[in-house]
């Protein structure tokens, strides 16, 4: 199939549905706080009750996507986010939001887990890490521009707002979705429903040794985004002093950089292969881990260097994680919602662990975020060295 930009605009928008809900509100939780009489914690527990759905519930929708067919299950997912979204804009008790949150969530998630099954079913394994580091390249927008949004409009307007804004860019995603993407599984190839088969699929993919080699390789290195993203505020702005309205341009230098190297990785891709790319990109990550280490041992690192060191390593996280996504996937064409399903789970629960990890580990300084971030590409890359370096596909 050709790759339409229209086809990666509109599967970027609908995977960025999630960035946008999780981060496009942050800026107003003290405000929800406080307008429904309740404590910073609850509000930020709807950031966690969001994150844990949507971890949870993939592990049914992606084997549900091979059931009922990508179309369907993305349709029925954008249905429940923006009911979700709607209810969030006009709660008026915290009760009321978590649960729309929730809910939300579990849209997201059929959304999420569903759409690199349905690449999976349009391309084979070079073009489909192509297609996915595109689709990656328009995702990676929405975590830059959605605190930004989400501050503008709470600067402006009360925080219900932002959920309607969120509501208004779920239905632009179903329109364009609707319009320009077919069904991609055929009939003949879905499965029936049964319970014990779904569980019989998790349990093969879990004994694939190279696919789990290339799981472990892409959630490792999710693992150290996420332990950036709980540590660094404390890091730049507590620590070093960066004033607030700064931190937004520390932040979106990886982004940005991530989104420059992604767009590279799907130039090069179709010429020199996932495997070889993956490759460079996890040798450059492993550095950066080396590095990060090194940090961490020094007790009280300069913003500079801590700058690089976390630039070198996020800067490599679309070609790491496009690229190992695209490994696993290439094992299970015939079940590639349940597969996606797995991946999605393993990656935001162990990325959920570390950061909760991080946060445990809190004590003032620099080290947890360092050696989080460390452990991990380290991790990454022994996993790939382990269990992938056989594949020479």
């Amino acid at each position: 199939m050709q790759v339409r930009p229209s086809l990666f605009l509109t599967l970027g928008l609908l995977s960025g549905l999630t960035p946008f809900a999780i981060d496009m509100y942050l800026p107003s939780l003290p405000a929800i706080a406080r307008d429904l009489g309740s404590t910073m914690e609850l509000a930020q527990l709807s950031v966690t009750v969001y994150l844990g759905v949507f971890a949870l519930s993939q592990l049914f929708l992606g084997p549900l996507s091979d059931v009922l067919g990508r179309r369907k299950t993305i349709g029925g997912g954008l249905a429940l986010f923006c009911v979700g979204a709607l209810g969030c804009a006009l709660a008026d008790e915290m009760a009321l939001l978590l649960a729309a949150r929730a809910l939300q969530a579990l849209g997201g998630a059929a959304i999420a887990v569903t759409v690199p099954a349905l690449v999976r079913d349009l391309f084979e394994r070079d073009q489909y890490a192509r297609v996915m580091s595109l689709v990656m390249l328009v995702t990676a927008l929405a975590p830059l521009l959605a605190p930004t949004i989400g501050g503008v409009i709470v600067g402006y307007a009360s925080w219900h707002w932002v959920f309607a804004v969120l509501l208004a860019i779920a239905l632009a995603a179903s329109a364009l979705f609707f319009r320009l993407i077919p069904e991609t599984l055929p009939r003949a190839r879905r499965h029936p429903p049964d319970l014990q088969r779904v569980l019989r699929n998790y349990l093969s993919l879990a004994r694939h040794r190279v696919g789990m080699g290339y799981l472990l390789t892409g959630a490792c290195s999710f693992g150290g985004m996420m332990t950036y993203i709980v540590g660094s505020p404390f890091v730049y702005i507590e620590l070093h002093g960066v004033p607030t309205a700064w931190f937004g341009v520390y932040f979106g230098a990886n982004v940005g950089l991530a989104i420059l190297v992604t767009s590279v990785n799907a130039r090069l891709v179709t010429r020199l292969g996932a495997q070889r790319l993956l490759r460079w990109g996890l040798g450059v990550q492993v550095g950066a881990a080396s590095l990060l280490c090194a940090l961490a041992l020094w007790g009280t690192p300069p913003l500079w260097a801590i700058v690089l060191a976390t630039l070198t390593y996020l800067g490599m996280a679309g070609v790491v994680l496009g690229n190992s996504m695209a490994g696993f996937m290439a094992y299970f064409p015939r079940m590639a919602g349940t597969a996606s399903a797995f991946s999605g789970a393993a990656r935001f629960g162990l990325g959920a662990a570390v950061g909760s990890l991080v946060s445990l580990a809190h004590n003032g300084t620099a080290v947890p975020m360092l050696l989080g971030m460390a452990l991990c590409g380290l991790a990454a890359g022994a996993s790939y060295r382990l269990w992938c370096c056989a594949d020479s596909a």
